[in-house]
């Protein structure tokens, strides 16, 4: 059955960008212009109908997110990666949580981190960062450092924190001479066994 997926695949939409990763889970990178239909043949035709994720990854020197959408077949047993590529400025694509359910918290969750819009998903509200009026914290373009020291207090630690390394190296330093001295204990009892021993033959 890959195989003639495959061939209708690079016949159908003009890729060669197919591989097998592994016996069961296989790649394609395709135009983002192609992507709901390939979406729907896989899942109409090839039981691929489980969304499991769709996951981003921010390419700044390209100008662009490489989104890949991750399609499992009722048995779970065979898994599709479908990787497209999108303008990471003013991103708006077609949501897919009409499609599938669960795709909508999947682009809650990109809307909010990326800032990608996904056009027809009725529920982008925030997720996680409450009042976020900044970058999305996982474009690369946002200075992790500077928005801690810009927005975050520091404070002193309690007066009976702990040092966690000296801590435990210390526990360490223990560990190792608790077992160092069970060590010799073994040794000198077998050592004094022994003495005895030869002193009952000599008698």
């Amino acid at each position: 059955m890959e195989t003639i997926m495959f061939k209708e695949i690079k016949k159908h939409f003009a890729t060669d960008d197919v591989e097998v990763k592994r016996s069961d889970l296989y790649k394609v990178g395709i135009k983002y212009s192609r992507l709901f239909e390939l979406v729907h043949m896989l899942r109409d035709q090839y039981d691929y109908k489980i969304l499991n994720a769709i996951t981003c990854t921010d390419w700044i020197e390209e100008g662009h997110f490489a989104l890949t959408y991750i399609l499992t077949t009722l048995d779970r047993k065979h898994t599709f990666m479908i990787q497209t590529m999108v303008n990471r400025e003013n991103t708006q694509i077609k949501t897919f949580s009409h499609e599938f359910k669960q795709a909508q918290i999947m682009e809650r969750d990109l809307h909010e981190m990326y800032g990608i819009n996904f056009i027809g998903n009725e529920n982008l509200k925030e997720l996680s960062l409450e009042n976020w009026v900044h970058t999305p914290p996982l474009r690369r373009e946002f200075d992790t450092l500077k928005f801690v020291n810009n927005n975050l207090t520091f404070r002193e630690g309690r007066d009976d924190n702990v040092d966690t390394k000296a801590e435990t190296k210390r526990l360490r330093a223990l560990k190792k001479a608790a077992k160092e001295a069970a060590k010799k204990a073994k040794e000198e009892a077998e050592a004094k066994k022994l003495k005895d021993e030869e002193v009952k033959d000599g008698e």
